[in-house]
Formats: C-alpha cells, sequence, structure tokens
C-alpha cells in the first residue's frame, strides 16, 4: 500500500481519534505470526519516525493489532485492527510485495489514525533509513459478517380419522372391522418432525367351520403409533413408526352339545408405516407388523385347529381431518 493510499484512508477516520496535542497518545502494539516478517521493535520506530507523541506501553485502552497471515515473498498479508475506548474499526488487509512495504503502510495508518496532526506523512528523519521505494497500492478487503442462520420454524396440528381395518394371525381367517384413531404431530422443515398416532380398533370374524365344531372371534384392542420422522413429497407424507397393539381376543365356539366363549389378553409390538395424502382433508392409510406377544390355540376338545400367528400385520385406509 503507498503511502498516499494508506493516509486517504485515515484521513477519513480522523476525526473520531485525534489526541490532544500537549499529551502523548500511549498505546499497546499487538502483533502475531511471522515475527521475522515484522518485528515489534522495527513497526514501532517506524511508527515513531512519523509521529514522536505515540508511545507504546503494555498496558493502555488504545490498542493496534497486527496479524500476518502469509509472509512468502511477492505476497506478504496482514490485517490491521485499531480500537479505542467506545470505537473499533473495521479490520484492514495489506497485501504488499514486501515485509518493508508492509510495515511502512502499517505505520502510516497507525500513525496517521492516533496522531493526525503531527504525524509526519512525508518520509523518515535524517536518524532513520530512509523508506522504500513507493510500491503499488496494497488490497483494502473489509471483512463481511457471516450470514444469519434461519431460524427453524415449528407448529402442532391435530387430526381426527374412522378407517376400515383388517387384521391377520389372531384368527385362522384375515379379521375385518373399522378404525378410528386420533393424531398429534409437530410439523416443521427437516426430517425429525414427530408425530403420536392413538387408535381404537373392532375386528371380528364368525362361523368358521373348523374340526369339530364352528369358531368365532372378536378383538377389541387399542394402538399407539410413535414417528419420529417425516418424509415429505408435496402432499402426500410418510411417516416410519414403532408401533404396539394390545387389546382383548374373544372366541366363541359352538358343536353338536354346547357352546363355550372364552376371552383373553392380545398384545403384539412392530414396525408401522402411516401415510396421508391431503391437508385439511386427509385420505390416511396405515400398515402395521409386530411380533405376537400372547400366541393362544383354540380346539373343540380334539386336534389344535389354530394358534395366533407369529406375526400379526394390521392394515387399513381411511379418511379425516387435520387442523389447524
Amino acid at each position: 500500500m503507498t503511502a498516499g493510499g494508506a493516509l486517504l484512508i485515515a484521513l477519513l477516520l480522523q476525526g473520531a481519534s485525534a489526541a490532544p496535542e500537549t499529551e502523548p497518545t500511549r498505546a499497546r502494539l499487538e502483533l502475531r505470526g511471522a515475527p521475522d516478517c515484522l518485528p515489534r521493535a522495527d513497526l514501532a520506530a517506524r511508527v515513531a519516525a512519523r509521529s514522536p507523541r505515540i508511545q507504546f506501553v503494555e498496558d493502555a485502552p488504545v490498542y493496534a493489532q497486527v496479524v500476518v497471515t502469509s509472509a512468502r515473498s511477492g505476497n506478504v498479508a496482514a490485517e490491521l485492527v485499531l480500537a479505542m475506548p467506545g470505537a473499533e474499526q473495521p479490520p484492514r488487509r495489506f497485501v504488499a510485495r514486501s515485509c518493508a512495504e508492509a510495515a511502512d503502510a502499517i505505520a502510516l495508518i497507525i500513525a496517521v489514525t492516533l496522531d493526525p496532526t503531527g504525524a509526519d506523512t512525508s518520509a523518515h528523519p535524517p536518524a532513520a533509513p530512509p523508506p522504500p521505494p513507493v510500491p503499488p497500492p496494497p488490497v483494502v478487503e473489509t471483512v463481511a459478517p457471516p450470514a444469519p442462520v434461519p431460524a427453524v420454524v415449528s407448529s402442532r396440528h391435530f387430526g381426527a380419522y374412522v378407517a376400515g381395518q383388517t387384521i391377520f394371525g389372531p384368527a385362522p381367517a384375515v379379521m375385518p372391522g373399522v378404525a378410528v384413531y386420533g393424531v398429534a404431530e409437530l410439523d416443521r422443515r427437516g426430517l425429525w418432525a414427530p408425530a403420536l398416532f392413538v387408535g381404537a380398533t373392532h375386528v371380528w370374524r364368525n362361523d368358521l367351520a373348523e374340526s369339530g365344531g364352528t369358531a368365532s372371534f372378536t378383538l377389541d384392542a387399542a394402538s399407539v403409533d410413535a414417528c419420529p420422522l417425516r418424509l415429505g413429497w408435496s402432499r402426500l407424507v410418510a411417516r416410519p413408526c414403532a408401533s404396539a397393539l394390545v387389546g382383548r381376543l374373544a372366541s366363541a365356539g359352538t358343536d353338536a352339545d354346547q357352546t363355550t366363549t372364552f376371552a383373553r389378553p392380545f398384545a403384539a409390538a412392530g414396525a408401522a408405516i402411516a401415510a396421508g395424502f391431503g391437508t385439511t382433508v386427509v385420505v390416511s392409510a396405515r400398515l402395521a407388523a409386530g411380533l405376537t406377544l400372547i400366541r393362544d390355540y383354540y380346539d373343540f376338545n380334539g386336534p389344535i385347529f389354530h394358534r395366533a400367528s407369529a406375526i400379526t400385520i394390521a392394515a387399513n385406509l381411511g379418511v379425516g381431518l387435520r387442523w389447524p
């Protein structure tokens, strides 16, 4: 950077940093990086040659911080930060062809900023060595603040649905019926958007002809699906879930002699996928599969004609409302 270019920048800041003529200006000088390129004593001498009123001390409210980021021959880069009580200047970056050239530019900025009325902007006094040839002006870069990070916006939604339900496994044949369920979900950008589905199911199958008699089955159960993730494509949303089904399985058998009824607990746990299409009016679908935790078997005082399957599968298709 030339002395004229540095002086033009410093004069723009002149009004906020002048010190009284009768008192010296005390400041801290901090240098980081490449001490062989910009020795502290050399830089302090260059500043003193331009303004004897500037004194560098160890403790002062005014400080000049110089950071050398590159000291390669032909490409010396340094940053200068000047700070005074209540005012800190933005960092300036200097790119020069030599360490001496960068030191002259930095010394001139410090001298003119801290002592604009007394700084000597011409050359060094006779006691000091003459300044090097005037180089092309260095590049001064302004450090832009980082872009703000957008906040994640979340909203809560609720829904209620009714669906046709089928369950495979507890009975010898598929059990059709009906299910109602509600959902509470957190709507937010990104994959993590948890939801909770709670449902009630009533399915049955009557008059199954088996060896020794006729069997009927009825299952009343509650289901819970915890779904931490959401996959979305336009208005179609799919959620993988952990699922549990717990209820009461009643069976009735009729043979030639008598009719008997039994009721036993039933439970299954596994995974499900719930999908919906729409915003306010939603078409819903759910498919769940889980391990059967209670596996009873059935007979008519003879050979066993059915034992609950190891895997219980539930599927439904329905419609509902979502708000707000």
